[in-house]
């Protein structure tokens, strides 16, 4: 029998970020790149909480924060909700600026937008085994404000509720971006007064992005190249080999990937393979993605070992693709005899087998008809 727990209610801040949009760009766009999005996007919001929030639930395309105990004041909460706008929006540039696939996910994630419900009452909190629930008519009144008749794309909206309970709030017109409106919407336990503002003003505030500059250092030279043609089209080869989370499905020797910064590949993605666990694993990074319909190639910088690892795809067939994996290094001439005589063999073993391996890989999906779970799509969505 499941046993359940509940507090007394107590005054409490109800804080909700509201990723507006998200249903049409989940329903009419690529499913699993949109689930990433959404997913990086609240993580975003949870990670900008500086305000000793807590979470409660994770309501789909919303978060719902609450904190009991001290009031907030209006500077707090304002400087919060600057915070999370401006990371959210950060986020969704990136997409822009360093996205490589074509997909409707990654090409419409500009257009969703934010806005946020806060607002203060009773709230009680019942516990079911380890789960927390929140629980009182304050609760409800925050969710129906949601749905309201404020016109505005992007806004934050604050009760008249939480004014009235924290005497600083005589100050919002002092700490806002702008002059605070009101409104009254009528719901059927009542009319709920609140102010809002619009959250344009903070636009200003995003940073500008620069891509990082990975130009390989003139003073590199090739150390070896290695060729092989894959018996897979050039989307599918492009789809495996750039996929930071697939290196142990066709590199020899690694067992997975860590240190990601994000699920959809980009201009900028790194990761760790995983080989020994250590510290000496490599870390890299993949950029300057040069992407046309028949010829792709980029590069991986290897921070840990100091090297560059060119990768270049050639379609030479339907289901043809030729891949060659060019390793360049700073050498001075001890160094480079050194290779010659004890490494490179070795090395050249280790790119040959794993191009091996992906041409068995490639070939056991197109056996059984799958695609490759990272679906980059090159050519823009219809």
């Amino acid at each position: 029998m499941t046993s359940i727990k509940n507090t007394s209610a107590e005054p409490t801040l109800l804080f909700i970020p509201d990723i507006s949009g998200f249903t049409k760009f989940v329903h009419e766009t690529e499913i699993s790149h949109s689930e990433h999005i959404i997913t990086e996007l609240l993580e975003t919001l949870i990670d900008a909480n500086e305000i000793d929030l807590e979470v409660s639930e994770i309501e789909g395309d919303a978060v719902l924060f609450y904190r009991k105990g001290r009031k907030p004041t209006a500077a707090e909460t304002l400087a919060q909700v600057q915070r999370m706008y401006v990371k959210f929006h950060l986020c969704l540039r990136k997409y822009e600026f360093q996205r490589i696939c074509q997909c409707g996910a990654c090409i419409n994630a500009n257009s969703l937008s934010l806005k946020f419900i806060i607002h203060y009452g009773n709230i009680s909190v019942n516990h079911v085994k380890e789960r927390s629930k929140l629980f009182g008519k304050d609760l409800i009144v925050a969710h129906r404000l949601m749905k309201n008749d404020i016109s505005l794309k992007e806004y934050v909206l604050v009760t008249n509720q939480l004014m009235n309970a924290c005497s600083t709030w005589v100050e919002v017109d002092q700490v806002a971006w702008e002059n605070p409106h009101k409104g009254q919407d009528e719901y059927d336990f009542g009319a709920i007064k609140y102010c809002y503002l619009s959250l344009a003003p903070l636009e200003s505030h995003i940073p500008e992005l620069t891509l990082e500059d990975y130009v390989p250092d003139p003073k590199m030279s090739k150390i070896l190249a290695v060729e092989s043609t894959i018996n897979a089209p050039i989307e599918l080869v492009f789809d495996i080999v750039s996929d930071a989370h697939a290196k142990h499905l066709w590199v020899l020797h690694v067992k997975g990937s860590d240190k990601t910064n994000g699920e959809i590949t980009k201009n900028g993605s790194t990761h760790r393979c995983i080989m020994n666990g250590d510290d000496n694993d490599p870390f890299l990074t993949s950029h300057d993605f040069n992407i046309t319909k028949d010829f792709i190639t980029w590069i991986d910088t290897n921070h840990t070992g100091k090297s560059d690892l060119i990768i270049t795809l050639k379609r030479i067939g339907n289901n043809l693709t030729r891949i060659n994996l060019t390793a360049m290094q700073k050498q001075n001439l001890i160094k480079k005899m050194m290779y010659t005589l004890f490494y490179k063999k070795g090395f050249v073993q280790f790119y040959s087998g794993s191009l091996d391996k992906l041409n068995q890989y490639c070939q056991s999906l197109r056996a059984s008809g799958k695609r490759h779970s990272s679906g980059i799509l090159l050519e823009p969505a219809t």
